[in-house]
C-alpha cells in the first residue's frame, strides 16, 4: 500500500508542546473517522526522537493551488467540494473536535471513481477537543494567544477566547466566499490589523 509519512522536523522534536500537538493531531483524526478526512493509519517515534505518522496517499491538488491557477470556482464546481467538507466538519464536530485552521491549504482535492471532486480535510495540528478531559492533552494554548490563520479566523478566535466548533463554521463561510468570488472578505493591512 502506498502511503504518505509526515515527520515532525528535528528542530521541533525536543519541544514537548509541539510533539504533543503532533500526536494529538493523529488522535483527533482517528477519533473522527470520516471519508472526507485524511486517514491516519499509525503514529510513533523514530530512534532520534522525531515523531511521525503514516497516512493515506492521495493523487490530486491542494485547494489553494487550484484557486491560484483558477482564481475562483463556478458554483457547480464549488458545491460538491463544499458539501463534502461540510459533512466532514459535521462529523468532526459530532466527535467534539474543532479544526480551528480551516482554509484552502488544508483541503486536498482528489478525484473520485466517477471523475468528481473528492476533498479531504487535512492538518488537525491546532485542533481542539471540545469535551476533552484535561488529562487527555498535555499541550495548552497560551491564554491570550490566538491560534490559526488570521484571514479565516472567527472574531472570538482572533481574541483568543475559548472557541468551540462554531469557529469552524465561520472559517467555512470565509472559504466559501473565497471559492466563489476569488477574494477574501478581509484583506486590508497586515496580520495584526486583520486580527483587529
Amino acid at each position: 500500500k502506498e502511503v504518505a509519512i509526515k515527520v515532525l522536523a528535528r528542530k521541533f522534536a525536543s519541544d514537548p508542546e509541539v510533539g504533543s500537538r503532533f500526536v494529538a493531531e493523529a488522535r483527533a483524526v482517528n477519533q473522527i473517522s470520516h471519508r472526507n478526512i485524511i486517514d491516519i493509519f499509525s503514529f510513533g517515534q523514530l530512534r532520534d526522537g522525531s515523531q511521525y505518522f503514516v497516512m493515506e496517499l492521495r493523487q490530486g491538488k491542494p485547494l489553494d493551488q487550484i484557486l491560484r491557477s483558477r482564481d475562483r470556482l463556478t458554483l457547480e464546481e464549488a458545491l460538491p467540494i463544499l458539501k463534502q467538507l461540510a459533512r466532514a466538519l459535521d462529523a468532526a464536530h459530532a466527535k467534539g473536535v474543532a479544526h480551528r485552521d480551516l482554509k484552502p491549504a488544508n483541503v486536498f482535492v482528489a478525484i473520485d471513481d466517477e471523475g468528481g471532486p473528492f476533498p479531504k480535510l487535512l492538518d488537525f495540528g491546532v485542533a481542539k477537543l471540545i469535551n476533552a478531559e484535561p488529562a487527555q492533552s498535555s499541550h495548552k494554548t497560551a491564554t491570550g494567544s490566538p491560534i490559526g490563520t488570521p484571514y479565516y479566523m472567527s472574531p472570538e478566535q482572533c481574541r483568543a477566547e475559548n472557541v468551540d466548533v462554531r469557529t469552524d463554521i465561520y472559517s467555512f463561510g470565509v472559504m466559501t466566499y473565497q471559492l466563489l468570488t476569488g477574494t477574501l472578505p478581509f484583506t486590508q493591512g497586515n496580520y495584526i490589523e486583520i486580527l483587529f
